[in-house]
């Protein structure tokens, strides 16, 4: 028989501790090209409605620059006054202006890069969830290796992304030439406009294209997403050999557990003949089972059940009970009915009369 190779045997889902340990790696499904197309599609909508307020900024940036250029008031120092300078007017120093025309452009564009970045921190958390991975970030020095990594520019995988860069290079260009086709008359009236309509028309038109270009980037890459998770998935697949392995990690050897359990059962049967002695009487099948009874008429509303047990360890519970004088007394039918019982659990009301006559019995031959 043709031995299977590793791939068909990882046929089952990855285990959650799998999917925690991939994701401490940070190996997760996540499209760059998802990343890429929302940023430029949001980025599109934002420039739309910020552009005027940034135009009307730099136009004043650039008024009040060319207003200065005519000026010779200046000075590169900026503790000079007028007084210290002996000139009337304003004295304008280098620094000053630089550091107003760097605060009027942050000004101007500081509401499109916060959404920018509300934009990409956004889809990437819509993508992975909030992850931070210090293992993803240290750097593999065997990507190093010129070898492997000619092998990896020469690989399968870099030819089959190399072949769908063309093709959405392809497709992109064919939307915007569809785009093109259909406003081709008032392109062709561009040329006769004044010039702040052509203006306008140019901005319009290329605003258009680029939006229907950014949306089909979005649709190609939402594709691509959804077989980043499907190869993600096919990557976390495991074999059953690798899951029981798993299992036996978290939950530990069976050998070893069954020799726990093994230990607890003696302890407990230890402790369970430590209180024998303390018993009133104990009741037996007579061989199979023998339960001992406690009762103390000042703290207990009910007698209890201190040690109970079975062939062996009924006559274990017997021998003790005669070492030490306690009444043994054979009732098989009542023998059944509190072996069910647990330790320490007090008899049901309906036991009170049938114990209470043999309590009774003990007390007067006594």
């Amino acid at each position: 028989m043709a031995e299977t190779t590793d791939q068909e045997e990882r046929t089952e889902s990855a285990t959650p501790r799998r999917r925690e340990e991939s994701r401490k790696k940070g190996q997760v499904a996540k499209s760059t090209d998802l990343t890429s197309a929302f940023m430029f599609l949001v980025g599109l909508v934002t420039i739309r409605y910020v552009f005027p307020s940034i135009l009307l900024e730099m136009m004043n940036i650039m008024k009040s620059s060319f207003s200065m250029l005519g000026n010779k008031c200046w000075t590169i120092e900026t503790g000079n006054s007028l007084s210290d300078t002996g000139v009337q007017g304003a004295v304008f120093t280098l620094r000053g202006v630089v550091l107003n025309g760097s605060m009027a452009i942050t000004r101007a564009f500081a509401p499109f890069l916060v959404v920018m970045l509300v934009s990409a921190l956004a889809i990437n958390v819509a993508q992975v969830g909030f992850l931070v991975s210090a293992e993803s970030i240290m750097p593999k020095f065997d990507k190093l290796n010129v070898v492997k990594g000619f092998s990896r520019l020469i690989s399968k995988r870099t030819l089959v992304m190399l072949l769908q860069s063309l093709f959405k290079l392809f497709l992109v260009g064919y939307v915007l030439y569809i785009t093109m086709k259909g406003e081709q008359d008032r392109i062709m009236n561009i040329a006769a406009m004044p010039i702040k309509p052509a203006i306008a028309e140019v901005t319009r038109l290329m605003f258009k294209m680029s939006l229907r270009a950014a949306i089909f980037l979005f649709a190609l890459a939402a594709f691509d997403y959804a077989y980043q998770r499907w190869e993600h998935e096919k990557s976390l697949k495991m074999t059953k050999q690798e899951i029981k392995q798993e299992m036996k990690q978290s939950e530990g050897d069976p050998l070893l557990k069954s020799r726990i359990r093994g230990l607890q059962r003696e302890m407990a049967a230890k402790r369970m003949m430590q209180e024998v002695p303390n018993a009133n009487v104990v009741i037996t099948n007579p061989t199979h089972i023998a339960v001992a009874l406690k009762y103390n008429t000042e703290e207990d509303v009910a007698p209890s059940i201190c040690a109970k047990g079975e062939r062996l360890i009924a006559e274990r519970i017997k021998v003790i009970a005669r070492e030490h004088d306690i009444p043994i007394v054979e009732d098989k039918p009542l023998a059944r009915v509190l072996y069910k019982l647990e330790l320490g659990q007090e008899i049901p009301i309906m036991l009170y009369q049938a114990v209470a006559e043999i309590l009774t019995n003990i007390l007067r031959d006594a």
